[in-house]
């Protein structure tokens, strides 16, 4: 995993501010960084849902993994699972474009 790669596409579809340089481990970074995009996440649902979910169309999380988790009903609940899908989603992205421009 590119810690950068993630880290850089959650800061600007997000703006998040993340220390790369606090966590050791690939768990312990992933761990922290749905813990914080979580966090920003809440806020956007509680604040400009619009904006949220242009985001998760944009960065193109499956519309089923949204509604799961928005059937979560609980803010928190919620968040914490879009933020979940969202890493998931975009580790898969950065894994497929490594594949991809590696066979050319």
């Amino acid at each position: 995993m590119d810690k950068k790669e993630i880290t850089d596409i959650l800061i600007n579809n997000f703006g998040l501010t993340i220390k790369e340089s606090e966590l050791d481990s690939e768990s312990q970074y992933l761990k922290r960084l749905q813990l914080i995009l979580s966090e920003r996440l809440e806020f956007l649902i509680r604040t400009d849902l619009d904006r949220l979910l242009q985001i998760l169309y944009r960065i193109d999380v499956p519309q089923k993994d949204s509604d799961d988790a928005f059937d979560l009903g609980e803010v928190k609940k919620i968040s914490f699972q879009l933020a979940e899908k969202i890493i998931n989603r975009q580790l898969q992205k950065i894994d497929y474009a490594k594949k991809f421009y590696k066979r050319d």
